[in-house]
């Protein structure tokens, strides 16, 4: 009788809660970050189970990577308030709509949401997408094949989930963090960047 893999187990686990985030994110139900509290606190581990091996390694901090982390995290919000006000309130108003009924979905302010925000969904989406995802096409089809592959595996499901503007945010950021991920071997600096770009820009300074 074969013994069942607990990692292929855990990678069918993890991959089942990210398309039920991507749902879970799409519907913005009452009480969204209290639910995305509990969720993340369950996913979290799910990934580190379906990581291939050496992830503790991976998310040890040095200086240097947290430093980058955070120079690009707020590079990345410099870009994304740039693009949208190009097209909110710049040279067209295409994404205006849109935004604003995304952060009136979720109403990302205070200081609970923030935490939830920096400290368990950025952590939960990296484990799942660079920890995991990433890094087994990365083992399977090579770094440079793997990076891409992972950018679109991300914006595939956000798109799936009916977001196209989550879809649309999702290739350059994703893109980036891959990009980091792939370049120092770490998973610190994509870490600390998607939590510093997702506190600024939906947490404390979101697009108006």
């Amino acid at each position: 009788m074969t013994t069942p893999d607990p990692r292929r187990w855990a990678l069918g686990a993890s991959a089942g809660a990210a398309l039920a985030w991507a749902g879970l994110v799409a519907h913005a139900p009452a009480d969204f970050f209290l639910i995305a509290a509990i969720f993340c606190l369950l996913w979290i581990p799910l990934s580190l189970a379906a990581a291939p091996p050496g992830v503790a390694v991976r998310l040890r901090p040095r200086p240097a990577d947290l430093g980058l982390g955070l120079l690009s995290g707020l590079l990345l919000f410099g870009a994304t308030r740039a693009f949208l006000w190009l097209f909110c309130g710049g040279l067209t108003d295409a994404l205006c709509t849109p935004t604003a009924d995304l952060f009136g979905r979720f109403q990302p302010s205070g200081l609970a949401p923030a935490l939830v925000l920096g400290l368990l969904v950025a952590p939960a989406e990296e484990l799942f997408w660079r920890g995991v995802v990433q890094a087994r096409l990365a083992r399977r089809f090579g770094a440079e094949r793997g990076l891409p592959l992972a950018v679109l595996a991300a914006a595939g499901v956000a798109l799936a989930s009916g977001e196209p503007l989550l879809a649309l945010a999702t290739l350059p950021t994703y893109a980036a963090w891959c990009a980091l991920a792939a370049w120092r071997g770490s998973l610190v600096p994509a870490l600390v960047s998607h939590a510093i770009w997702t506190l600024l820009v939906a947490g404390f300074l979101a697009p108006r």
